[in-house]
């Protein structure tokens, strides 16, 4: 949308990447679109559901429920809200969840236009309520079978979280990294990433 947008260069840039347009001999689909002018968005959407037909693309919708928190916030009334992507399985009300850091067990869930729903399949959006704190957005979540796993999990995350932020800490004021693994329990290469 930009008056300097170069449709071409773009392309040709892609090709760093091994991605070819089709019209260059490639493989590659490629829709110009524009989002001021909505030019191209129908045939972005029809090329989308195109490759996930002939790649036959699919989510088990039969499995526990995998994905992303979007966003999350802290509501006066109803306590740390999420809102979810599932990527894969099916998401019910009742599930026990991990969610980063956090956990808990989804009381009550809403589409995106608000309704309460009973279950959220594979690419759905939906707001959930029960966890025990805000998670961040972009956290992972995974459903699990029991409480008592996900209580344990998400407080050996918090655990993690908490020596990772020790031992940044302690990098950031000089400390060697082999006297912050011997304090902190993490390994000396974790401790050089951070």
């Amino acid at each position: 949308d930009k008056p300097s947008a170069d449709p071409e260069r773009i392309q040709q840039e892609l090709t760093n990447y091994g991605l070819i347009a089709e019209d260059w001999g490639g493989e590659d689909i490629m829709v110009p679109v524009s989002a001021k002018s909505g030019l191209g968005i129908n045939e972005l959407l029809e090329m989308v559901l195109l490759v996930a037909e002939v790649q036959e693309l699919k989510a088990n919708p039969k499995r526990n429920a995998k994905g992303k928190v979007i966003e999350s916030k802290l509501d006066r009334g109803r306590g740390p809200v999420a809102t979810l992507l599932v990527q894969t399985g099916t998401l019910h009300i009742g599930d026990f969840l991990i969610v980063g850091t956090t956990q808990g067990r989804i009381r009550a869930m809403f589409d995106y236009k608000g309704k309460a729903v009973k279950a959220a399949g594979p690419s759905m959006p939906v707001e959930i309520l029960g966890l025990s704190e805000v998670p961040e957005a972009g956290d992972d979540f995974i459903a699990v079978d029991n409480e008592k796993l996900a209580k344990q999990v998400a407080e050996k995350r918090q655990k993690d979280k908490h020596q990772q932020e020790i031992a940044r800490n302690m990098k950031a004021k000089g400390f060697a990294a082999e006297d912050i693994s011997e304090l902190t329990g993490l390994p000396v290469k974790e401790i050089k990433e951070l």
